[in-house]
């Protein structure tokens, strides 16, 4: 039985550029199909995992520091007597290896995933030793995709394809039943990894963007496109039908435009713009009266959204 310590969130990053894409603000999409892959894959994977027997604490997307140095790990699992590193990859195609390249069929070099990984290992085996853990560890590269071929592998490498999951999950789980059983030690771990856990990347990459260039209007819930329409206190989506309930609808805009914006004051007057006049002022009123906190009076008064003691515009 999987004991998940920390759940797998959408990165941040790639929410800001779902939110700038359905507004046309991406000149170059690339970074957010790329992130969008990759985010996808590690899903399938923890879907995977999910059905693992044996005791098991589960890690997910950890940002660490040790020494300076910056490590993600998308998923750790704790065993009886190691830990494991996954790194997954969602890569769709054909790929060789020359002489330690890593190459696609029209000869265009990738990094090595395989030097990412051991560098991350060596990161956090010398993180445990420093905490006073000397546990083992076990990395494995996931090659999710079935798509996915990787031509002159050795096949001593640490490597696991999607076809050779389900004898891997066999090993792992006669692993477990001769490991022993979990114990506080191993919790601990656990709860001191999610309490290093960096919570905002230091490679994020948002683009450069402006107000006045992004479309306004209301994103659907739905398909991420821009054609929503108010229909008596909801909002229905004219390309997928995707219906919304317009508190719910307004709160996702006014939230797009937080943190797309976070050096805006939030007001009436702005969110009424941002979502193209598609209802009436006193409504947009009513919704941030009763998320967000008012600041001053009259006409220099603004909207925040107190968190954590904090007045944030996210």
């Amino acid at each position: 039985m999987s004991l998940v310590m920390k759940e797998r969130m959408e990165p941040g990053e790639l929410n800001l550029l779902r939110m700038l894409k359905a507004r046309g603000g991406l000149k170059d999409d690339s970074r957010f199909w790329n992130l969008e892959k990759g985010y996808q894959g590690e899903v399938l994977f923890d879907k995977w995992f999910s059905c693992m027997e044996g005791e098991w604490i589960v890690v997910n997307d950890l940002l660490l520091d040790h020494d300076g140095s910056v490590f993600q790990i998308d998923s750790l699992v704790i065993g009886g007597d190691r830990v494991y590193l996954f790194e997954v990859k969602n890569f769709e195609g054909d790929f060789y290896l020359d002489d330690g390249r890593w190459l696609s069929i029209s000869k265009k070099e990738i990094k090595n995933p395989l030097l990412q990984m051991q560098r991350c290992e060596i990161a956090l085996r010398q993180l445990l030793r420093s905490l006073g853990y000397q546990s083992p560890i076990e990395s494995n590269l996931f090659f999710i995709n079935p798509e996915f071929t990787l031509f002159n592998c050795l096949p001593n490498l640490p490597i696991v394809f999607c076809s050779q999951m389900n004898r891997f999950s066999k090993r792992l789980m006669k692993q477990s039943s001769s490991s022993g059983k979990l114990h506080a030690q191993h919790s601990r771990l656990a709860e001191k990894l999610c309490e290093l856990h960096i919570e905002k990347s230091p490679y994020e990459r948002l683009p450069e963007h402006k107000y006045d260039e992004l479309r306004k209007g209301i994103v659907c819930a739905g398909c991420g496109g821009m054609g929503v329409r108010y229909n008596y206190r909801a909002v229905e989506c004219d390309m997928c039908g995707h219906r919304e309930v317009l508190d719910m609808a307004l709160k996702r805009s006014i939230y797009e435009c937080c943190t797309l914006f976070p050096e805006k004051k939030i007001t009436t007057k702005i969110i009424h713009d941002w979502i193209r006049h598609m209802v009436s002022k006193r409504v947009i009123q009513r919704v941030l009266h009763s998320n967000f906190s008012l600041i001053g009076h009259g006409k220099s008064a603004f909207y925040v959204k107190e968190e954590k003691g904090d007045y944030t515009n996210s």
